[in-house]
């Protein structure tokens, strides 16, 4: 037999009070003795009494938890994202919920918090296609910011998005490259998504400034993933030439690459110059630290967070992108070709 969850009335009961009273305790309300908030905790914790935050909420037609959407739990660019949205909530005083993509995905997966008021805004991180959430940001009408991908058509507005330049510092990066003296540079792409989609170009457009014709041998499609981008450098090792550099569309990919040279008895940057993007904390401790492209991640989170307080407040925020430029950080693991 299932285990009847006491309520605020049971509380009321087993202090001797009314509930009214229980809710003044509870909401730390003045005009309640010392002695009666004594004996309402003492009932609170001898029953076990969980209260009913998204109730409350609910009722008030508001909630300060914002709803967290990312990719997977397993992304290390993921986390450092969740690590940023941590500290900022913390000092804006918002908690957070935090979900992974196939929750939202998943028939009422994410609406389940939504309809019970625990979430009163979301942000959605990384979507492959910020489009395929509009219907869904739209049914739900709470304050919405995507981070990490933008709209590819502002006419189809909703949503504001948050991006760094994925396509500037893609182009940086390779110019780079080129201006080192490479002329065979491998790309190790994510999943389909606005990131790659955008550092794919700025790949494609650097190669061409530097007269080079990109060559579909030397693009190696990854998952964003360690093991991807292992896989990925070991496909280009078996190349009857092998590139002299490799972009990866993100660290945790450029190391896996790192990883797979070393197993070919290849070294960074001697024999082949890596580059990345996203400048993870692993990034600058890796052997040897390696030259990226540096996300604004902390400009991003706090825009993104800055924009959903708008909205609670009642502001008008357009569906319009916001992109933050990229840095070159320029470390250990690139070098010129060798001749």
């Amino acid at each position: 037999m299932a285990h009847k969850r006491p309520t605020i009335k049971d509380v009321a009961s087993r202090a001797g009070v009314s509930f009214k009273t229980v809710s003044r305790v509870i909401n730390g309300q003045r005009g309640v003795s010392q002695e009666v908030q004594a004996r309402v905790r003492e009932a609170i914790a001898e029953l076990g009494y969980v209260v009913n935050y998204s109730a409350r909420s609910l009722a008030a037609g508001d909630s300060s938890v914002v709803g967290v959407v990312i990719p997977r739990m397993t992304d290390p660019r993921a986390l450092d994202m969740i690590y940023h949205v941590g500290e900022i909530s913390e000092r804006l005083d918002l908690g957070i919920i935090v979900l992974t993509r196939p929750m939202v995905d998943r028939e009422m997966g994410f609406t389940q918090f939504i309809g019970h008021g625990i979430v009163g805004s979301l942000m959605l991180m990384g979507p492959r296609y910020v489009a395929t959430y509009l219907p869904f940001v739209r049914a739900l009408s709470i304050p919405t910011v995507v981070v990490e991908a933008l709209l590819e058509d502002t006419s189809q507005g909703a949503v504001p998005c948050i991006a760094s330049d994925n396509y500037g510092g893609a182009l940086a990066g390779v110019r780079y490259l080129c201006e080192l003296g490479h002329r065979r540079i491998a790309y190790i792409s994510g999943s389909d998504s606005n990131q790659n989609r955008m550092r794919h170009r700025g790949y494609v457009q650097a190669l061409q400034e530097a007269g080079i014709t990109p060559d579909h041998r030397l693009m190696q499609e990854g998952r964003w993933t360690w093991q991807s981008g292992h896989e990925a450098a070991r496909a280009l090792c078996d190349l009857p030439e092998i590139p002299t550099a490799i972009f990866s569309a993100n660290d945790t990919m450029a190391l896996g690459a790192i990883a797979a040279l070393r197993e070919r008895g290849l070294r960074v940057p001697e024999d082949v110059s890596m580059l990345g993007f996203d400048d993870l904390y692993a990034a600058a401790r890796s052997n040897p630290p390696l030259t990226t492209v540096r996300q604004p991640t902390s400009e991003m989170v706090e825009r993104a967070f800055d924009l959903l307080l708008r909205a609670r407040s009642g502001e008008e925020t357009p569906p319009e992108n916001h992109v933050l430029p990229t840095e070159l950080i320029i470390r250990e693991s690139c070098a010129p070709p060798r001749s």
